[in-house]
């Protein structure tokens, strides 16, 4: 679906639908005044006296199909004082799914209709921009769906995207602020697209060789750097731990290397973000129930998050002005084959740390610390953050939408927050309570990979810190809930893979950024 404008200087507005949104016991009239004045029928139209303003409602109201303007869709946001911008992002997802169900070709959004949402109750000011966002990405990520992966499909099972979504100014010219602000909502929608995409494709589709080619497709695209290691290079580099993850499968591992560097910014401290990348997790030697172990294929979701991340970089207006950024996304397979890694090995890691193995199913931190010390090594991050779908214990923790965020500095623990508070995403800090660290005592190495089952994602974690040299800013966070779910929600209409953290990264640079001025 194509995003564009209207004018009120260009002739009527024009479009299949006009989507109005109103508060419970505000007449919808005074939210978009403009279209009430150029379409008079609402005022007699029958069903306009079925609108309540309730949340979740929707009311559809028809005048003559020869209008420029024949239909107006209500969407009801319940009560003023309960308004946010979650109960925003789902009405407009709620209303695109409804225009597509219908046939509507184009539809139309008035934007003197979100000015009269505002302001929106919260902890930060919601201003037109950011609504503007939020309905487009909304919008697209609501319309979301994959065949791919279908021998066939029958024109007449399921009716066509709308072509467009028009949104439509009172003001002679489009403002610039409110253009763009629409294309950063087409492109973070773009990149949570790609992440879905790449954690819902089948492990014999999606293998760490796929995942580099992605990433070297997003390179030539957008003017990344992109280095891709493989398995020698990974062994030559001394990455024991990512190897020994690996080493089970036939498929060959990767450590995928983007570099978002605009002129100018060579010599910066990069932000650099890591992403679990396990295409499949069979848990190896300790291998998992066979129940729902295809889910594993989302394992990746960390490593997907950083694509899709990149992707929305690169197709983001004023990609220039953003900082230098770096993704790092160490990809394998878990597999249980004759190579594979046994419970009581001992292996070294990149930072020369060695690590007994007591569960293969505890690969995520595996993989992950030696991407950490890649990081260290080559460069002097201005900040580190990881994303990995890491414990089940986040998940019992936190329920499937939490993310546990784990970080011993402050200021960046208030900046995830603040993002995530923004782009929606349910994030809640948990502890590395130093007393916890003797769980990972080994016998026979530096440390062991895993600790008792209590507290397993602060164990996790606190394994991961064994590797973040002191100075270095770094935050963790445990995505094992949202990043993969089994039910479908107006946001996310097919079940499975999220692209939990695209856009929460995407509002940590607006952090960032506020911090840096």
């Amino acid at each position: 679906m194509d995003v564009h404008f209207q004018n009120a200087s260009g002739g009527e507005w024009r479009a299949d639908c006009s989507l109005v949104f109103a508060f419970e016991k505000d007449p919808p009239a005074s939210f978009a005044p403009s279209l009430w004045e150029r379409c008079a029928w609402l005022e007699i139209s029958p069903a306009l006296r079925d609108f309540t303003g309730k949340k979740d409602e929707v009311v559809a109201l028809y005048g003559h199909p020869g209008l420029a303007l024949s239909r107006v869709m209500l969407i009801g946001l319940g009560k003023r004082e309960s308004f946010s911008l979650a109960v925003f992002r789902t009405a407009i997802a709620n209303a695109a799914r409804q225009c597509r169900l219908r046939g509507f070709a184009v539809i139309s959004l008035p934007v003197e209709a979100l000015d009269a949402l505002l302001p929106v109750p919260g902890t930060f000011t919601v201003t037109r921009e950011i609504l503007i966002r939020e309905a487009v990405a909304a919008s697209l990520l609501a319309l979301h769906r994959c065949d791919v992966y279908r021998s066939a499909k029958e024109e007449d099972d399921e009716p066509a995207d709308p072509r467009s979504l028009s949104l439509m100014f009172t003001e002679e010219h489009t403002p610039e602020a409110a253009r763009l602000s629409a294309r950063q909502g087409e492109a973070e929608a773009s990149g949570v697209i790609l992440a879905r995409d790449l954690s819902n494709g089948p492990a014999n589709h999606i293998t760490p060789a796929v995942l580099a080619e992605e990433a070297q497709k997003l390179s030539k695209a957008h003017g990344f750097t992109c280095t891709i290691l493989d398995g020698e290079d990974i062994q030559c580099l001394g990455m024991g731990t990512l190897w020994a993850v690996a080493r089970g499968s036939r498929q060959d591992p990767r450590f995928i290397v983007l570099e978002h560097c605009p002129a100018g910014r060579e010599k910066d401290d990069p932000i650099v973000v890591v992403g679990k990348g396990i295409t499949f997790d069979t848990g190896g030697i300790s291998l998992k129930p066979a129940a729902k172990m295809h889910e594993m294929k989302g394992d990746m979701g960390g490593g997907a998050a950083i694509l899709g991340f990149f992707a929305a970089i690169g197709a983001m207006h004023g990609a220039d002005d953003l900082p230098r950024i770096v993704g790092l996304v160490p990809t394998a397979e878990n597999m249980p084959g004759g190579n594979a890694t046994r419970p009581g090995d001992v292996v070294t890691t990149l930072s020369g740390k060695t690590v007994e193995i007591l569960n293969t199913d505890a690969e995520g931190r595996l993989i992950l610390c030696d991407a950490l010390t890649y990081a260290q090594q080559n460069w002097n991050p201005s900040i580190l953050v990881d994303l990995a779908t890491l414990t089940g214990a986040c998940v019992i923790a936190l329920g499937d939408y939490g993310t546990g965020l784990f970080t011993g500095d402050s200021e960046l623990r208030r900046a995830i927050l603040d993002a995530a508070d923004r782009s929606g995403d349910l994030v809640w800090p948990l502890p590395l309570w130093d007393d916890y660290d003797s769980n990972l005592k080994s016998d026979v190495a530096d440390m062991t990979n895993m600790g008792p089952r209590e507290g397993g994602a602060i164990n996790a974690a606190l394994f991961l810190r064994r590797f973040i040299e002191k100075g270095t800013r770094w935050a963790h966070l445990d995505i094992a809930g949202p990043g993969y779910v089994v039910k479908s929600s107006p946001l996310l209409p097919i079940p499975g893979g999220t692209g939990a953290g695209v856009r929460l990264l995407c509002r940590l640079l607006d952090e960032v950024a506020v911090s840096e001025e």
